[in-house]
């Protein structure tokens, strides 16, 4: 009674084997060597970034998507551009967005805070 409960061996996936063998401890090694680890506990979470814009003209657009390709965060004030331009860049960086699986939510009147998929904004 004092035999354990091998899974493999109850489904018949592989013959009872008490003594290891060294193929046994290759086979250990190959299996660790596949294995991939999803975050490591001995480097640093990378630093979550904000920054605020302030375009003057669309052409700013193009800068501000770049920087929400690389992972940051990003306020947009379009206080200084007229109402076409604004909407303009709104329209661009909502495709930004769309692009990285990203999010957009308005602030205030002329605010906007565009965020790539790895910061939750909430309201």
């Amino acid at each position: 009674m004092s035999q354990k409960f091998n899974l493999a061996n109850f489904f018949g996936m592989e013959e009872e084997n008490n003594q290891p063998t060294k193929s046994d401890s290759q086979s250990d090694q190959k299996r660790k060597d596949n294995i991939v680890l999803m975050s490591r506990e001995d480097t640093p979470a990378p630093k979550s970034r904000v920054i605020v814009f302030e375009p003057v003209n669309y052409s700013d657009a193009d800068m501000i998507a770049t920087k929400l390709m690389d992972g940051y965060a990003v306020i947009i004030k379009l206080g200084k551009l007229d109402v076409k331009s604004s909407a303009r860049m709104v329209d661009f960086l909502n495709g930004t967005i769309f692009a990285i699986h990203g999010s957009i939510n308005r602030l205030d009147t002329n605010i906007f805070i565009c965020a790539p998929n790895n910061f939750q904004v909430t309201k």
